[in-house]
């Protein structure tokens, strides 16, 4: 494919299979530093492969998928494998297709999107399936298991429980304060079978609430952020890598048009007035049904509404300001840092839901009157 080669250029291809494996093995060679590897893969490894597809060709991005799967094999065996391919395989695919048809870049970002919300479902589903419906309660007994192994587990059981984290009935409650006594004689805490056993349960039970609120997490904000960044990093850096080459190559000709996908400024992108409403009512469908007591399949979908929502008003309110900034002359440095502080404070939503109502920039046309009969 003229847009995406297998390889653009061997050194481009090569440099981009480095950066993007050698990372992934070499943390996943270590049982220790392999959670570190995971992270990397879930959280970055997707807009990675994107980059590299756009810059080095569609060779160096299945090599970070390989790395991937190696890396996953090693921390869980077939499970861990299946899981990276069902994560990062259809991202790919999606992200090829999207060049091949030249799709527009906002409809190829809700497509990525709607992409790795998909791909997070199927991992959890089959990890769902292959531990009975369990998943949760057998994650929360692996970190009890490990804690109880550690050596200094009963220091770590009791700093948990000093800071508000886990608890323990009144009568457990008063046994510990009498170990205390003893241990500030002694200079170390040496907990009972019981008191242990019951800080344990805690612990599970933190777990599986933290596990719970990682897996919206997983589902729904990571899932907007990475389908926008594998669209965004690809688009930025991928053109100062076009022109670059073209410099180098001192003919225009050597080298294929950018494929921009019609990606327009920042500053003039808007939401149109009619979809505008239905998002608004989407992201207050979602907070409410986040927010009931009711089933994980009904909250984790609450949930999809609302960060989906969030980041489509969040757009606009980054819009909304690289517009001001623009029209003021605000240094591009400001115009990096101040973005990222307000999206930090939570502030940039809000600003696309009152640049949606108002209309600041006056981009959307005016309603047509209605005609009189």
């Amino acid at each position: 494919m003229k847009e995406l080669p297998l390889i653009r250029s061997g050194k481009a291809a090569l440099i981009s299979a480095l950066l993007l494996a050698a990372p992934v093995i070499l943390l996943s060679l270590d049982p220790i530093t392999a959670l570190y590897a995971l992270v990397l893969i879930v959280l970055l490894m997707p807009a990675g492969m994107c980059l590299a597809a756009l810059t080095g060709g569609i060779a160096p991005a299945c090599a970070g998928i390989a790395a991937s799967v190696i890396a996953c094999t090693r921390a869980a065996g077939t499970p861990g494998m299946i899981c990276a391919f069902m994560y990062l395989l259809p991202v790919l695919a999606v992200f090829v297709y999207i060049h091949a048809v030249k799709l527009p870049f906002f409809k190829g970002c809700a497509a990525l999107i709607v992409t790795h919300i998909l791909v997070t479902a199927g991992v959890y589903l089959y990890l769902q399936q292959l531990l009975d419906q369990q998943l949760y309660t057998a994650a929360a007994e692996g970190i009890k298991t490990w804690i109880a192994d550690q050596p200094e587990c009963d220091t770590l059981l009791y700093m948990l429980f000093q800071q508000s984290f886990i608890s323990l009935t009144t009568e457990r409650k008063e046994e510990l304060q009498a170990l205390l006594f003893v241990s500030n004689l002694t200079g170390s805490i040496t907990l009972t079978p019981e008191i242990r056993q019951e800080m344990l349960l805690s612990v599970g039970s933190l777990a599986e609430e933290l596990l719970f609120d990682l897996t919206l997490t997983l589902f729904t904000l990571q899932a907007v952020l990475s389908g926008v960044a594998c669209m965004l990093l690809p688009q930025r850096f991928g053109k100062i890598y076009y022109t670059r080459q073209k410099y180098l190559a001192q003919e225009e000709a050597l080298l294929a048009p950018f494929p921009d996908l019609d990606m327009q400024p920042l500053s003039l992108w808007h939401i149109p007035r009619g979809m505008g409403w239905k998002i608004g009512v989407a992201w207050l469908a979602g907070s409410l049904l986040q927010g009931m007591n009711a089933a994980q399949g009904i909250r984790i979908a609450g949930a999809i509404l609302h960060h989906c929502a969030t980041g489509v008003f969040t757009w606009q309110g980054a819009a909304l300001l690289n517009f001001t900034q623009k029209a003021r002359g605000t240094r591009r440095v400001f115009r990096v840092i101040v973005p990222l502080l307000l999206l930090i404070l939570g502030v940039l939503p809000y600003m696309g839901i009152f640049d949606q109502v108002i209309n600041l920039r006056g981009l959307r046309k005016p309603p047509e009157p209605k005609e009189d009969f």
